[in-house]
């Protein structure tokens, strides 16, 4: 009897039950205070204080440490709620592995110099935002980073001289790409639509493991000819709207998988090589050079000496 009616105060009682609650408090202080210092937009509506913060929209925890690993606030419409900077209390999360700020146009101002406190950060994506100023020197600190996506921003100045997989198109980056760049080897470099110029050829060599590269709509002069390709991984290369000139190189013709392939709009000149997959794309991946030819493009004997 003592314990139905144990039960049936239990049922009926007013007061709630102390669940036991994993969110790390330490976690839980760095979300709220970020949550205020973003106006505390609709998106973050799920993060009370009174409940787990393990359970909160844009949170995950880890199973075992329960430790917040990763932080998405993503929008899948551009959310004009959530207005400020990125919050510094973002590096008081220790154990952050993946961060992304994703469709927030009224997110603003620069990177956030405490993200450089997370040492265990993977992932870094903060694309279609406010975010303006340069992109900083301090993320190359970061040793844990495989991936930063910083596309669709209004990032300006110069590209760091040490960073993983680059992907930072459509900013207003200029000057020229640093040279130590060709010491590394990311699997995915987009640098498309910004102001970049100089020699990108550092980016090329057949002992890479590039999988992507994209240097489209850009200001880059520098000579084709001689560059090497990766044979194996290489499935996407955009090169379209800028002033490269010399000749297609042969060595693209040993590329297994080309997928995508661009060079419109440059300076390039000579005949298209012949094999590998350099056929597969129409003409459009080749117009408005100086003087290219030969299929999918008209034959070269149609060309007179004056137009080369």
């Amino acid at each position: 009897m003592f314990m139905l009616g144990m039960w049936l105060f239990l049922l009926v009682s007013p007061f709630p039950l102390a669940f036991s609650e994993r969110c790390h408090p330490h976690d839980k202080k760095a979300l709220l205070q970020l949550k205020k210092d973003l106006n505390n937009p609709y998106i973050l509506a799920s993060w009370d204080p009174n409940e787990d913060c393990c359970e909160w929209y844009c949170v995950k925890c880890d199973e075992k440490t329960n430790r917040i690993y990763d932080l998405d606030i993503s929008s899948s419409v551009p959310d004009t709620n959530l207005s400020g900077q990125i919050p510094p209390s973002v590096g008081d999360l220790p154990y952050l592995e993946s961060l992304t700020f994703h469709k927030l146009p009224n997110l603003v101002g620069p990177i956030q110099p405490t993200i450089a406190k997370l040492t265990k950060l993977k992932y870094l994506i903060i694309t279609n935002t406010g975010i303006s100023g340069p992109v900083p020197d301090f993320l190359a600190q970061l040793q844990s980073l495989d991936l930063i996506k910083l596309s669709f921003n209004s990032l300006s100045g110069t590209i760091p001289s040490s960073l993983p997989d680059l992907i930072l198109s459509h900013n207003q980056l200029s000057g020229p790409i640093p040279s130590s760049l060709g010491n590394l080897d990311p699997e995915r470099i987009d640098l498309s639509r910004n102001k970049l110029q100089g020699d990108a050829s550092v980016l090329f060599g057949n002992n890479k493991r590039t999988q992507i590269l994209d240097l489209s709509r850009n200001l880059f002069e520098f000579d084709l000819s001689p560059l090497k390709f990766p044979t194996k991984s290489l499935i996407w290369l955009d090169l379209n709207h800028n002033n490269i000139y010399g000749t297609i190189p042969l060595a693209l013709t040993k590329v297994e998988n080309l997928q995508q392939f661009n060079v419109s709009y440059n300076r390039l000149c000579g005949e298209i090589p012949q094999g590998g997959q350099l056929q597969r794309f129409d003409e459009y991946s080749y117009l408005h050079n100086k003087c290219l030819c030969g299929s999918p493009l008209p034959p070269c004997n149609s060309y007179s000496m004056a137009d080369i």
